[in-house]
């Protein structure tokens, strides 16, 4: 079976997961996984975060969490048709992008390469090694290979639901590892930080 067709079918395993796991659920783990980045997040950290769908990780918390300390917060949204980060300034300052995700306004400043202490990367599915798994369009992975080349000293944590937890997960070349692992009861060391 190609590399592509082994992706698609973790998708649809970890879909079928999903539809398992009541919404109250969601939300637990979800407050877990933000406690537990919050403990090992330091209180100076810039960081990127992002607004969930409905079958991610609500790190919504932290967000909060961090806007408290005066840290700085910026989420993604599309820049000339890639990945980028904007100021995070706000609920109501965010609007819906090009795939329907609220997103920071277009006035807000952009991330510079230097800021960004600590990435919460969402995705499909994770494992215990930092190998993540995509909604399938790269965007992430494009981003996180060309910022490590820009800032070497950027960590990148995928935040996974149990239920998101597999084995395995096949990679190919663009596919980026993660430093650490979030999940509801574990922080996973996957990398040396």
């Amino acid at each position: 079976m190609h590399l592509s067709d082994q992706k698609s079918q973790l998708r649809q395993s970890i879909e079928q997961r999903l539809k398992r796991m009541s919404p109250k659920d969601l939300q637990a783990e979800s407050r877990s996984i933000c406690r537990r980045a919050l403990e090992r997040l330091p209180k100076d950290a810039t960081v990127c975060a992002y607004v969930a769908l409905k079958t991610e990780v609500d790190v919504q918390m932290v967000i909060d969490e961090c806007v408290k300390n005066g840290q700085k917060i910026y989420l993604p949204c599309f820049i000339d048709d890639a990945l980028g980060f904007r100021e995070f300034t706000g609920w109501d300052n965010l609007i819906k992008g090009q795939l329907g995700i609220r997103e920071p306004l277009q006035e807000s400043a952009v991330m510079t390469t230097e800021e960004p202490d600590v990435v919460l990367v969402p995705g499909r599915a994770f494992n215990r090694e930092g190998k993540r798994l995509g909604r399938g369009n790269g965007g992430y992975d494009l981003w996180i290979q060309d910022h490590k080349k820009r800032n070497p000293n950027t960590q990148y944590w995928g935040v996974a639901f149990d239920y998101q937890m597999v084995n395995d997960i096949p990679m190919e070349n663009h596919d980026q590892l993660m430093d650490a692992v979030i999940t509801p009861r574990e922080y996973l060391v996957t990398k040396k930080m």
